[in-house]
């Protein structure tokens, strides 16, 4: 089972990818501090366990700094045991390869990350365009297979490294 997570939008989503069906959570008022209990949440609504989480992705931004390292440090949280993979993509480049158009996120005041699969820019409009901020996460579920890990990690805690 895959687990996806986005803190770089609006609040905080989170989708499970499972025997080819999606699950997923948006709660758009969400912080990065409450992402245990909101993946509880979706794991429990849906009778799964945390134990059947096998890979992970996680957006890299551009969006919410404070988001994105919250969801980075959760998902790297949950991938020290080793048992599971650490998958990473810029959120503009996943939601344009999902949809094959260019993508327009708010940044702050009038300016917006613009982007498309392949360039990602900050740019400042005079009007407010049409953005993507509640485009679903479960598509990229789709990607992960073509994502190498960006991290695996191994903890030992039962050899003193300094011996």
């Amino acid at each position: 089972m895959d687990l996806l997570v986005d803190c770089s939008r609006k609040g905080v989503n989170l989708g499970l990818y499972a025997n080819d069906a999606y699950f997923e959570l948006a709660e758009p008022e969400a912080k990065g501090s409450e992402l245990k209990s909101l993946l509880d949440k979706l794991l429990t609504e849906n009778k799964f366990e945390l134990s059947q989480i096998e890979r992970v992705l996680v957006t890299l931004g551009p969006g919410s700094f404070t988001g994105i390292r919250a969801g980075i440090a959760f998902c790297e949280g949950l991938c020290f045991s080793g048992k599971r993979t650490l998958h990473g993509i810029s959120t503009l480049k996943a939601l344009a390869m999902l949809h094959g158009k260019e993508i327009i996120l708010h940044a702050r005041a009038d300016f917006y990350y613009v982007g498309d699969a392949e360039s990602e820019t900050i740019k400042q409009f005079a009007n407010k365009p049409e953005t993507h901020e509640y485009l679903p996460l479960t598509p990229f579920a789709k990607l992960i297979d073509h994502i190498a890990p960006s991290r695996v990690q191994k903890a030992n805690y039962l050899i003193n490294p300094f011996t």
